[in-house]
């Protein structure tokens, strides 16, 4: 499979072979899924794989650089992402606040990253427990898959210390209203020397995401990968690229989340002239960064049509307010975003269509 140099055939090939490769993973996933005994945990995690299902999509892209591993790349990737989506409805639309169910739960995406590590009860501080196997499949699954990759163990370091990024913001945001903000404010603390300059929810923002985590993960298919390499490639999207993509997941959220009295990190700027040209850094930083990748060309395309998807999305076109601050965003990339945007909007008709 080669990789496309320019936008259009890069949508034509997403669209016709990476999007229906997804679902046919996706398809297993949820015959799984159905199988679990708890209604609860059953129905979060179709929910998962049904409503989010544009994770996947997005994060099917960078397999077109695995070329020959392009089938086990899907297999980790959406092994990961369909945890990662389960494990948020379980925190995010459960009853718990206690923030050792958070933290327990998503030690199981550490295990993921760590072929040979024991399996434990990852619900053992919640009621619901029987999901026959499900989770521990989803891990095993990832585990097998990561140690068959030549370069693995050069991208390991990284790719735990973000999903351990992943996994505080996770517990500390679900935790009682009260608490959050503290809990985020002292944890910044803990890792401030370790990201440029920025504030405690913007680093916040940039820690939830599983872009680089992707990015690391489909190069680790290449052999003799060196150190330097993984290390740029982390830099190349943690922080910039992640906290763009988050900036505008909490942009189009940002109705639900006042309705849901949820917490939105682009509540804390004080002006909406600040939150757009911080938001306007953060794709400066991130073009920067990006050339100094392996195929920087298409990581930029990536990148630009990211941003594109996020504007194209109905509660953004649907929202006059924020249609028109998205016609601002969409500037910052330039001719390849609008292009994006607009098959974004396209592709997103013909689907609702086909439904």
């Amino acid at each position: 499979m080669k990789v496309p140099s320019h936008p259009l055939p890069l949508l034509l090939t997403i669209y016709r072979e990476v999007v229906p490769a997804v679902h046919r993973h996706l398809d297993r996933w949820k015959e799984k899924a159905r199988q679990i005994p708890d209604p609860e945990l059953r129905f979060h995690a179709l929910d998962g794989l049904t409503r989010k299902a544009f994770h996947c999509e997005g994060g099917g892209a960078f397999g077109l650089l695995g070329k020959e591993r392009f089938d086990d790349f899907l297999s980790f990737m959406i092994a990961y992402q369909t945890m990662c989506d389960y494990l948020d409805n379980l925190c995010d639309q459960s009853e718990s606040l206690d923030p050792n169910d958070f933290r327990a739960l998503h030690d199981a995406l550490l295990a993921a990253l760590t072929p040979g590590a024991p399996l434990e009860n990852y619900y053992r501080f919640r009621d619901e427990q029987e999901d026959g196997g499900y989770l521990h499949e989803l891990i095993k699954t990832c585990q097998k898959t990561l140690q068959s990759f030549p370069s693995f163990e050069k991208v390991q370091h990284h790719m735990l210390q973000l999903s351990g990024y992943y996994g505080d913001l996770q517990t500390y945001k679900h935790v009682k209203k009260e608490d959050r903000v503290p809990l985020l404010e002292a944890w910044f603390e803990k890792h401030r020397q370790e990201v440029p300059p920025m504030t405690w929810y913007e680093f916040s923002a940039c820690t939830g995401s599983t872009l680089a985590i992707y990015t690391l993960a489909i190069y680790a298919t290449k052999p003799n990968l060196s150190e330097e390499t993984a290390q740029l490639i982390k830099e190349g999207y943690f922080p910039w690229v992640q906290g763009a993509h988050l900036l505008l997941d909490y942009f189009i959220d940002q109705e639900e989340d006042i309705a849901d009295d949820e917490l939105n990190f682009l509540f804390y700027y004080e002006s909406e002239e600040e939150m757009i040209s911080r938001f306007q850094y953060f794709v400066k930083m991130a073009e920067e960064t990006m050339t100094k990748l392996p195929d920087p060309k298409f990581h930029r395309m990536i990148h630009r049509g990211l941003i594109a998807i996020y504007l194209a999305d109905e509660k953004v076109q649907g929202n006059p307010e924020l249609k028109k601050k998205s016609k601002q965003m969409a500037k910052l990339g330039g001719i390849p975003t609008l292009f994006f945007l607009l098959n974004s909007w396209v592709f997103r008709k013909k689907k609702e269509a086909a439904l």
